[in-house]
């Protein structure tokens, strides 16, 4: 089911998945994420405390990972992880690295077989087996009675084997690389991070293009990139060499999951905290809730779409001008887009401001110190913060 090349984006036509999804990532926190079941259990709960998880040490820890191509005999090998063997791909490579992050798994050796009986005296198995049962870790898609979604906010989307240790294992994995969190972060930056890295690797494990024709193929995503590592007709395929490759594609996913979610935690929560904090006050900046102030520059559009489709209290009424500092000590003012990635804007400003600059501006707008504003009305700039505000007061009552 190796799709080279697709995968699916979100589409603006549907209801954004962040917010449908985030119901699903609440009852992860509290169920079944992390559980270990009465079933086979790991040395160490997975559900217990984590240890904070660096990119080093998650790599040390794949690095030092023996992985066999069968049962030693006699002794076995106690409690490890298996998955198939053969061409690998990156839905079992990233279901291995999210194993990794969890001190249950962290030391446990990989089996790549076949083998039902090899199989049966695993601790846990991952994208082969025949069996999603998860009450006894046993995570396969493949078998003809599977049809699990993460959740109805993707219909059409099966989850591979990387959703499924994703659906299980979310919160426990994503504190191990950010720490503690609050039940709402992590709430959040698990569906983003299912919205953003999960769904792709579900979507190419089974098939699902991004269009009916697609335009042209993407080449450089992770699951081409793992794909990439395996053995080519002209090397060779030993169990050895493949399984050598399996681990450079375990260490792959690994710093491709590491690097998504730590950017969610460093980057995009505390920017989300900084817009939602904004929207909530911005009655004290307008009367009218019609302007919001960010107290410093970050990323804010996808953050107030976000909580407006969370929230619709959040739309009464919608945002329509969004006031920020730059990086020069100057003031934006930047209309807010009807849409996400959108050009058209909620309400442009006065098109006769539009192209104008300096002191013609300001006569224009009657405030001495406006900079700028754009010839198609997105965003403008004055010297100091009363300014900006002032031209935003007079943009929705011109408008009106």
């Amino acid at each position: 089911s190796r799709q080279l090349g697709i995968f699916v984006l979100h589409s603006p036509s549907r209801p954004h998945a962040l917010t449908a999804s985030r119901s699903h990532a609440f009852a992860g926190m509290t169920g079944a994420a992390g559980e270990v079941s009465p079933g086979k259990r790991p040395r160490q709960d997975a559900s217990a405390p984590v240890t904070p998880v660096t990119l080093e040490l998650l790599q040390r820890r794949i690095s030092d990972t023996a992985v066999h191509a069968k049962l030693p005999e006699p002794e076995g090998l106690g409690d490890f992880i298996c998955t198939h063997h053969g061409h690998f791909h990156a839905d079992e490579a990233m279901a291995c690295a999210m194993l990794k992050c969890l001190n249950a798994y962290s030391g446990m050796p990989i089996l790549r077989t076949r083998s039902q009986d090899e199989i049966e005296k695993a601790t846990i198995v991952v994208d082969v087996g025949g069996t999603y049962d998860a009450e006894k870790h046993r995570y396969d898609h493949h078998q003809k009675t599977f049809v699990d979604t993460y959740s109805d906010s993707y219909p059409g989307i099966k989850l591979s084997s990387a959703g499924l240790v994703f659906k299980h294992f979310a919160g426990p994995v994503i504190e191990a690389l950010c720490g503690p969190l609050g039940a709402e972060d992590l709430a959040v930056i698990t569906a983003k991070t299912y919205d953003s890295l999960v769904r792709e690797l579900d979507a190419q494990d089974n098939g699902v293009q991004i269009a009916d024709v697609p335009r042209y193929r993407f080449v450089t995503h992770l699951g081409a990139r793992v794909g990439r590592l395996n053995p080519s007709w002209q090397e060779d395929s030993s169990p050895e060499s493949e399984n050598s490759r399996f681990k450079e594609a375990v260490l792959l996913a690994a710093k491709e999951l590491f690097d998504i979610v730590q950017g969610f935690c460093r980057n995009w929560l505390p920017a989300r905290t900084i817009v939602q904090e904004a929207l909530r006050k911005r009655f004290e900046v307008d009367p009218g809730g019609e302007i919001m102030k960010l107290p410093q520059f970050c990323p804010w559009q996808e953050h107030l779409f976000d909580l407006e489709e969370e929230d619709e209290g959040n739309t009464k009424p919608l945002t329509k001008y969004v006031l920020f500092g730059d990086s020069r000590g100057s003031y934006r003012i930047q209309a807010v887009p009807k849409e996400r990635g959108s050009f058209v804007t909620r309400l442009p400003l006065p098109q006769e401001w539009c192209g104008l600059r300096d002191d013609a501006l300001s006569e224009a707008v009657g405030s001495p110190g406006c900079v700028f504003v754009h010839a198609n009305g997105f965003i403008g700039g004055h010297t100091n913060e009363a300014g900006v505000l002032l031209m935003a007061t007079k943009a929705l009552a011109v408008k009106r």
